[in-house]
């Protein structure tokens, strides 16, 4: 769930301007054909109930198909264009009537309205700076679940991270051409604060050429999955499975982008409320 800001330009998400941030998850909405499927077995297998609450939904990549399933999806995001963006697909797909998009900072939770959810999924979506903030994010969350529920984090983990970058160091660079977008994006790994500091650059083409349009640096904190299970169990979560899944480093054009290979998927369950 991204931090939002004001600037000259208007809405800021992760940095980039809100229609640019839109176009970059629209670019990635099939990648949701590939992971959903991994999902659903999940919530097939281990939830009690269809009700799901996806924290930073984006374009309704998971949720527009999991209502195609039949779930009970409530999406939100902080997000105005990427959240119409999803209610079209929704009405586009048929599905609108299984799913409600909402405009709104999952740190809270004060837009959704009073129900308790069987199942929260937060794919790639983290809002957190700190451990601490991250319990508090999730306990937050544990009052709008239902005991027993569970929660699907997908999250990029220190040990994935370096271990990858390891056997395959050109992840440290990675493009992508989209329609008519050439995305860049540089990686590097600070040891001494533990973070992530990546440059990413879009260019639009033009002609033969392709034109610049922004640059954005940001440094991540990076947590082992050490810190991902003492920060969930801190607050009534109990970690059940670690699902590590497989990575064709030949075919990395399938991957919506490199945060999903550095990625593992924490499948935990509310314990206590």
């Amino acid at each position: 769930m991204p931090k939002v800001s004001k600037a000259k330009s208007g809405r800021k998400i992760y940095g980039f301007d809100e229609e640019l941030w839109r176009k970059i998850l629209l670019s990635n909405y099939e990648t949701g054909e590939r992971d959903v499927g991994v999902i659903e077995g999940i919530l097939r297998r281990l939830s009690p109930g269809k009700e799901i609450l996806d924290l930073g939904c984006g374009v309704g990549r998971i949720s527009n198909r999991l209502a195609a399933m039949g779930y009970s999806v409530t999406g939100i995001d902080a997000c105005e264009l990427c959240i119409r963006e999803a209610r079209r697909l929704a009405e586009e797909q048929g599905v609108s009537k299984n799913v409600s998009y909402i405009v709104g900072d999952y740190r809270s939770l004060d837009v959704i309205p009073s129900k308790e959810f069987d199942a929260a999924l937060c794919i790639l979506a983290s809002a957190w700076d700190s451990m601490e903030e991250m319990s508090a994010i999730f306990g937050n969350i544990s009052h709008r679940m239902k005991k027993g529920a569970i929660l699907l984090l997908k999250e990029f983990v220190k040990e994935r991270f370096l271990s990858l970058l390891y056997l395959a160091s050109s992840l440290q660079n990675w493009f992508k051409i989209e329609e008519d977008m050439l995305y860049l994006h540089k990686w590097r790994y600070d040891p001494h604060e533990s973070k992530v500091i990546t440059i990413k650059e879009f260019y639009r083409r033009e002609a033969k050429d392709f034109k610049f349009i922004a640059s954005i640096e940001r440094k991540y904190p990076l947590f082992s999955l050490t810190d991902y299970i003492t920060a969930l169990e801190r607050v009534g979560w109990q970690v059940e499975e670690i699902i590590e899944e497989p990575v064709d480093l030949m075919r990395l054009e399938i991957y919506n982008d490199p945060w999903w290979l550095f990625s593992l998927l924490i499948v935990a369950r509310l314990i206590e409320k």
